[in-house]
């Protein structure tokens, strides 16, 4: 009886801490048109016809979830001390939530993510290594001090993280296809880890972007650069992923459809943007939400050219 009380306790706290800092369904869609996405141009670059029911799309999906969520519980666990001074309403700080619980729940997902990666060794070992990535990480590389002093220090050291995901992906891709380590990377699936870093680069500026008026003791990018300097880093980063795009509909023969589904979502995220360049206030600054829309937004427009060029057309 004591141990079904704990238990559904658990799931009552950790369900509240996942609706308001991972919220499942969304964040299970990001993860599907992620992978899906990131399958589909691979298969592109090597040739290979996609088996659209294939179970070892679902191992992908969960992959890029478990992973992100496993980022997700590290942050919470190491910026504690932080959130209680300015985030006091989150779950963990508020005591909705115990650190317990989140310990818990990291390690079950760490546990999840070997265990569905064990049956190549590989993959295994490319797991293992993000793994061993995001733990140094959760100990800010044995420099916390410095690290949560300089921003820009703390980005070069965390941001490689996304590389090293999209890389795994490359090797769990591979390993699934049959296709030899050594003709995995050339320079366009260089070139696809190189977009899929911009975009999350990208993100990761504008989440750390506020107006003069919003700015308190949380460090962001607007305070370092200034808000005009930190919207034109974010711009020309996007611009990037923009350019690659457009590459990409010339290199793989994308459809029509593609190509105006990108070049509407990239005009939209630059005009939020500009707003909050003329208009500097807490309305405008939310450019996450825009460059968040624009990721997934050319997710779905490689997703969508595929089904129906590849798959209705046939």
């Amino acid at each position: 009886m004591l141990l079904a009380i704990k238990y559904n306790g658990f799931i009552t706290r950790i369900g509240i801490y996942l609706k308001e800092m991972f919220p499942i369904p969304q964040r299970l869609i990001y993860s599907m048109l992620m992978y899906i996405s990131f399958a589909i141009i691979a298969s592109k670059i090597h040739s290979v016809t996609l088996d659209a029911a294939s179970p070892i799309h679902f191992i992908g999906i969960i992959n890029v979830f478990t992973i992100l969520l496993i980022l997700r519980l590290m942050d919470e666990l190491k910026d504690k001390d932080l959130d209680e001074d300015l985030f006091s309403e989150r779950p963990l700080p508020s005591g909705r939530v115990r650190e317990s619980d989140i310990s818990f729940s990291l390690i079950a997902l760490i546990v999840l993510f070997i265990t569905i990666n064990v049956f190549n060794w590989i993959t295994l070992l490319a797991a293992l290594t993000v793994l061993c990535y995001t733990l140094l990480m959760f100990r800010y590389f044995f420099i916390p001090k410095i690290l949560r002093r300089y921003l820009l220090l703390n980005l070069a050291t965390h941001n490689p993280v996304i590389p090293i995901i999209i890389i795994f992906l490359w090797i769990m891709f591979g390993a699934q296809n049959d296709l030899p380590l050594s003709s995995l990377f050339n320079h366009y699936s260089v070139l696809l880890v190189v977009w899929f870093w911009l975009l999350l680069f990208s993100w990761e500026i504008t989440r750390k972007i506020k107006s003069p008026e919003e700015e308190n003791e949380y460090v962001t990018y607007s305070q370092i650069f200034g808000y005009i300097g930190a919207v034109i880093i974010a711009a020309v980063v996007q611009t990037l992923t923009f350019i690659i795009s457009i590459y990409f509909f010339l290199i793989f023969n994308l459809s029509w459809f593609y190509l105006l589904t990108v070049t509407f979502a990239y005009i939209i995220v630059i005009s939020g943007h500009v707003r909050f360049i003329h208009i500097p206030n807490s309305s405008t600054s939310k450019l996450k939400y825009f460059t968040e829309a624009y990721i997934l937004t050319l997710f779905l427009a490689v997703i969508i050219d595929y089904v129906f060029i590849n798959l209705l057309g046939n």
